[in-house]
């Protein structure tokens, strides 16, 4: 029993870890009731005693299948899987999707599971919007950066205003030292979406994204590009996917156009730049990297763009195809100056990237 204990407890150590606030007395609650409930609805008494809000779901789902996958004897991972994801929304008669390209081997795999796994090109208009519901699941989560701004602390500098307006306390003797910080703030995300015709298939899932990331409280700025750029911040800012996605696509005049990264880049930093949006910020360029124009152009952008974010993450839909290298002449000029290159081409690949940005 005291070997379950400790390990119930290195589960709330791995979940604060990735970013949860998980207090002592939630993981009290948590052992109460993993002690009552027992090992197959371990997930659940983490679900119902850890977590506050929607948004820490996912991560939730990560770790727990993470730390328990690697300890036998302790959980059955695959009960606890089972338990975790109901298939839901099915008609009677219908046989569960097993052996699809892409999806999860276990014939218990849900449709959660199979759509999780599915690229993005090969949705149907159904199964895109349940992506929508998944998607609103997903949280960005971005590093820290110093801000400007301070804030009351056990050490640091001394705070002088604090320090004389204790002492009108005693008599006018600062008897106590007050001490101050500076305090950390979230980076902004810049998302760069490609829109031109080589990305049709996955330019719809990730507007879905875009509007996803803007909805979740983190600061963030969304731009499509194919031929030249367009601001669709406010656009995709409207509460309602679909008016947003309709708002965004009708701004957008290059939609299934032709692509030139190098010069969309150019123009994002000489009208967004260097007013501040790129600067310590979290670019995210969502695109196949077959560029148009002259690739010397896009790698002299890219260098520009380096020189002002905190980091840069390439999406690429092609990295899906376990044989890609990225060749084209657009992807050899740009990935001396990324951080991270990933697919993004299923809600899989996106969890994944948050977690990475997370790290970065």
């Amino acid at each position: 029993m005291d070997e379950m204990l400790d390990e119930l407890l290195a589960f709330g150590r791995a979940l604060r870890a990735e970013g949860l606030r998980t207090g002592t007395g939630q993981l009290l609650e948590f052992c109460r009731a993993g002690a009552l409930l027992g090992p197959p609805d371990l997930y659940w008494a983490g679900r119902a005693t850890l977590l506050a809000r929607r948004e820490e779901i996912p991560v939730y789902d990560s770790v727990f299948l993470r730390f328990w996958a690697g300890r036998p004897g302790s959980v059955d991972v695959t009960t606890c899987i089972e338990r975790m994801r109901p298939v839901a929304d099915e008609e009677p008669g219908d046989e569960p999707e097993r052996g699809r390209e892409g999806a999860p081997g276990s014939p218990h795999a849900s449709r959660f599971e199979l759509l999780r796994e599915k690229s993005f090109a090969d949705l149907t208009e159904a199964e895109l919007e349940e992506l929508r519901t998944l998607m609103a699941r997903l949280r960005l989560i971005a590093p820290n950066r110093r801000s400007r701004r301070r804030q009351p602390a056990r050490r640091g500098d001394p705070d002088l205003r604090r320090t004389i307006r204790r002492s009108f306390r005693t008599g006018g003797e600062p008897l106590t030292q007050a001490w101050r910080r500076r305090r950390d703030a979230p980076r902004r995300f810049v998302l760069l979406l490609d829109v031109s015709g080589s990305m049709a298939s996955y330019s719809r899932a990730l507007l879905i994204f875009a509007h996803v990331a803007l909805r979740s409280g983190t600061r963030a700025e969304a731009f499509c590009f194919g031929t030249r750029l367009t601001r669709v911040t406010a656009a995709l800012g409207a509460t309602d996917p679909h008016r947003a996605l309709a708002r965004a696509t009708a701004e957008v005049n290059d939609w299934d156009g032709g692509t030139r990264i190098g010069e969309s880049i150019k123009q994002f930093l000489n009208r967004f730049g260097h007013h501040g949006l790129a600067r310590g910020a979290v670019i995210i360029i969502c695109s196949d990297g077959l560029e148009v124009g002259a690739p010397r152009v896009l790698g002299k952008q890219m260098e520009r763009l380096a020189h002002h974010a905190h980091a840069i993450a390439w999406l690429n839909p092609l990295a899906e195809q376990a044989d890609y290298q990225p060749l084209a002449g657009g992807m050899q000029a740009a990935l001396p100056h990324i951080d991270l290159l990933a697919s993004g081409h299923n809600l899989a690949s996106l969890e994944s990237l948050s977690h990475a940005l997370e790290r970065l």
